[in-house]
């Protein structure tokens, strides 16, 4: 942990800052934040490369144009080697920050050296030119411009920002000492020496209230992303709910899907609902805390944050959803199909025992993973829609009167907003979502959202071996279509019947975890862990998390 402490003093830049959030004065530390820093690094491979070019265009002027016709053939060559050191500089420090692999703090304080190197030899290039002692200066040094630019462009630690900027101007007089020792031109006179370079001092004194604003941005931007003991680091998706985040835990570094919800998408912003949509979200993440399935997403904290926005703290899936596997990879195997129902009915059976219908079941919101050594593990999320089966209405998680759900998976009684809607609206929607599986295609099709929950109401589905050249078990093919029945009374009448019929399915079609390994290792080979900033999967494991209703 000491090891681990250090890393971070001198990597993460920490600063001690006062926080009264509480009332009580305490101490935290902030960093800049992950994307405040990648982008910090951008601009330095921006800005090495505007330096390689003005050295370039330096060269140019000196060689080409009349003005270099008329320099002498010494100062000619001079520029010519300052010009090619330049941009070998500067093209070495931008190729250097784009392809390597160190961390971006690192990259940072590399360019601090590069901030100082090219000080020197823009010094070197601009005071090789003889002056004459009674010679008026007009103007500054170029390296004031150049210490400004880089403070404003590339931001890191304050005080490391503070001590470049004094040794950045400090190259301009060595610069001209350099070229006084070595080709023997005329030191400046004192006159000439303030002229020159009391710009450049004026700008490095100017670097510490600069660099204090910028840093002190950066800190405030990660003070503002902290939520309880969690740091959100970027974000990965966006919903018409909410906003997903990765995040790290400040004390356990452990990786975590922080789900942001904006307070009016839980009662429409309407006035006087602050309090009900307050205690609607305390319900929801009770909710969902009480369950302990593990093939129930696991929250790990919830709350408030300061400006309203309700938040979640879930584990950070590696993997994608249903809807993105069969976008990528066709209808999967019936008897992967039953495998991965299976696990679904697992979860929904103990949220269902405890009195709570998902009611928005759908591809987005079953996440398949890898979980450790376990491949093809199935997460249900999002209980946002989620209702207990009594009458009271403080303990419904949504509004009354309201139709809720995704109109594609949407079972009959709830396209209808009937009043009695149980376990058995999640059942249809399982099978709708086995129907997504084996085909590749919904179970209706229809331009409009009205006409899709008519279609659910009134049209029979075409059963899913019709539509599909893939083999179906006919006990597989009856299960799904009997879960699509119109009627409640008519399905499976409890998810833990449907899962015991599974069973007995893949009893004859198996899924093995062998073929499930295998499959990972050809179509999802990243490591399961999280240490590394999350590509395509954290994208997907964000996409499942909102609800677009």
């Amino acid at each position: 942990m000491a090891d681990e402490q250090g890393m971070i003093r001198r990597f993460a830049c920490a600063e001690k800052a006062p926080d009264t959030a509480a009332g009580v004065s305490t101490t935290s530390g902030y960093r800049l934040p992950a994307d405040f820093v990648d982008r910090s690094v951008a601009r330095l491979v921006t800005v090495s490369g505007m330096y390689a070019t003005f050295f370039l265009a330096m060269y140019i002027l000196h060689s080409v144009t009349p003005l270099g016709q008329s320099l002498p053939r010494d100062l000619k060559v001079f520029y010519g080697i300052t010009a090619l050191l330049g941009v070998g500089l500067g093209l070495g420090v931008a190729v250097f920050t784009y392809t390597s692999k160190l961390p971006g703090m690192v990259k940072l304080d590399i360019g601090l050296g590069f901030e100082i190197a090219g000080a020197l030899l823009i010094s070197l290039a601009e005071t090789r030119y003889p002056l004459h002692s009674a010679e008026i200066i007009r103007g500054h040094s170029s390296i004031a411009l150049w210490l400004v630019f880089f403070v404003l462009l590339v931001p890191t630690c304050r005080m490391r920002s503070v001590m470049a900027a004094f040794l950045t101007a400090a190259m301009g007089p060595l610069g001209y000492w350099i070229n006084v020792r070595m080709f023997g031109i005329p030191p400046p006179t004192f006159s000439q020496a303030v002229f020159l370079y009391s710009g450049v001092v004026l700008s490095a004194a100017i670097a510490l209230p600069m660099s204090r604003i910028i840093y002190s941005l950066g800190a405030q931007v990660s003070k503002a992303r902290e939520l309880g003991s969690y740091e959100m680091i970027e974000m990965i998706g966006r919903g018409g709910m909410g906003e997903v985040w990765r995040a790290r835990h400040r004390m356990l570094v452990r990786q975590a899907a922080i789900k942001l919800i904006r307070p009016e998408s839980l009662f429409g912003g309407g006035s006087g609902q602050p309090e009900a949509a307050r205690r609607r979200f305390e319900r929801e993440a009770q909710a969902i805390a009480g369950l302990q399935s593990p093939n129930t997403v696991t929250l790990y904290d919830y709350g408030v944050n300061h400006e309203g926005t309700f938040y979640y703290a879930m584990e950070l899936l590696d993997g994608l959803d249903f809807d993105s596997l069969v976008q990528r990879f066709g209808p999967l195997p019936a008897s992967r199909v039953a495998y991965l129902i299976e696990q679904a009915c697992d979860s929904l059976a103990e949220a269902h025992a405890r009195g709570l219908t998902h009611r928005d079941i759908k591809p987005k919101n079953i996440f398949l993973c890898r979980l450790g050594l376990n491949y093809d593990f199935v997460k249900v999320l999002d209980f946002g829609l989620a209702k207990w089966q009594d009458s009271s209405a403080d303990t419904r998680l949504t509004r009354e009167g309201v139709t809720t759900g995704t109109p594609a998976f949407m079972a009959p009684e709830l396209a209808l907003a009937s009043d009695n809607i149980d376990s058995r609206a999640d059942i249809y929607a399982l099978g709708c979502v086995a129907y997504w599986l084996l085909t590749g295609k919904l179970v209706f099709e229809a331009s409009t959202a009205m006409a899709m929950a008519l279609s659910h109401v009134q049209s029979e589905p075409v059963p899913p071996s019709q539509r599909t050249e893939l083999e179906i078990p006919q006990p597989l093919e009856a299960l799904v279509m009997q879960c699509l029945s119109k009627a409640p009374e008519n399905r499976p009448q409890s998810v833990r019947e449907m899962a015991r019929q599974l069973s007995l399915i893949r009893s004859s079609h198996r899924w093995t975890s062998a073929e499930a390994e295998e499959w990972w290792r050809v179509h999802h080979p990243s490591p399961c862990c999280h240490t590394q900033p999350p590509g395509e999967a954290a994208a997907d494991s964000a996409t499942a998390m909102l609800t677009a209703n």
